[in-house]
């Protein structure tokens, strides 16, 4: 089919049952480069833009689709890095999983922000915006319960990392709960002339740098793509064995783990799960700055 984003987008709330087939059929099979761009270009023309002149801006967030009871652990650190980094953390709501970064943020009473001019306001003050997805995005709204009503996680997973409204981001850093989509999306991010580092946790399977062992990644910048792989210790962070110490559960759950968090009270693994996510994008945000 010729232009299938566009069909997708356009046909979501009248055609449903046509686009889930397509949905799955492009999970079944993987999607390929050229079928993410195509997505990603559709997109980009539907999207509203939050122009951020004159500020460094950065992002950190993961594609979902792991399937485990885990904590929020991106929201967390945006608000970490925010200390040192202006942070435009784009999200959504669950739609694969059971809970959603915005899932938390609306909970935890901060604030959600839905125009461009929210945005700005809070990177201004605050050093971090919490990017609504569905307010940039009009165009994926009837997407939504197709997405629910799936058991897997689709395109759009793994687009949302991608798509962030906010102008000209200088770097991000993207964990990937599958790594076969490695290689796929640094040569995405390469020909969108994107920095971004996407991690991927291989001992537990999660989208978030790796404090059980070994993390591989992808690192795209300065228009090369550079693949490797690191251990908690390269980084002076002690290993969790047992994913039970790092687990999250429902949104009550996650919140107490959150403020927890928040306050430096949390478990010492859950603390150091988050130390070592912070030190690599950390280093990396740096690095792109320097460039």
């Amino acid at each position: 089919m010729k232009n299938l984003a566009k069909f997708v987008l356009d046909n979501a709330e009248n055609n449903q049952e046509e686009v889930k087939k397509i949905l799955v059929e492009l999970h079944e099979r993987g999607e390929s480069v050229e079928e993410i761009l195509e997505f990603i270009r559709e997109l980009e023309q539907r999207k509203i833009v939050v122009s951020c002149p004159g500020y460094r801006v950065f992002d950190v967030c993961g594609t979902g689709g792991s399937g485990k009871n885990r904590i929020n652990l991106s929201t967390a650190l945006a608000l970490k890095l925010s200390k040192k980094f202006k942070i435009a953390k784009h999200g959504n709501r669950a739609a694969s999983g059971k809970v959603g970064s915005f899932d938390l943020i609306e909970k935890l009473g901060l604030e959600s922000c839905d125009t461009p001019g929210k945005v700005l306001k809070n990177l201004e003050e605050k050093n971090v915006a919490f990017v609504f997805a569905p307010a940039f995005h009009p165009a994926l709204k009837n997407l939504a319960p197709i997405r629910k009503s799936l058991s897997h996680p689709t395109i759009f997973n793994f687009l949302g990392p991608l798509l962030n409204p906010v102008e000209n981001l200088t770097a991000q850093m993207v964990g990937i709960s599958d790594s076969s989509l490695g290689d796929r999306l640094a040569a995405v991010a390469k020909i969108l002339g994107k920095n971004i580092l996407f991690v991927h946790d291989s001992v537990f399977g999660l989208d978030d740098v790796s404090v059980g062992g070994k993390t591989f990644f992808w690192k795209v910048q300065k228009g090369g793509i550079e693949k490797g792989s690191f251990v908690p210790e390269d980084y002076g962070v002690n290993r969790v064995n047992d994913f039970k110490l790092i687990s999250g559960g429902d949104l009550t759950q996650n919140i107490q783990i959150f403020e927890l968090l928040a306050s430096g009270r949390a478990s010492k693994a859950h603390q150091d799960f988050l130390e070592i996510n912070y030190r690599v994008a950390e280093q990396f945000f740096n690095e792109c700055m320097e460039k």
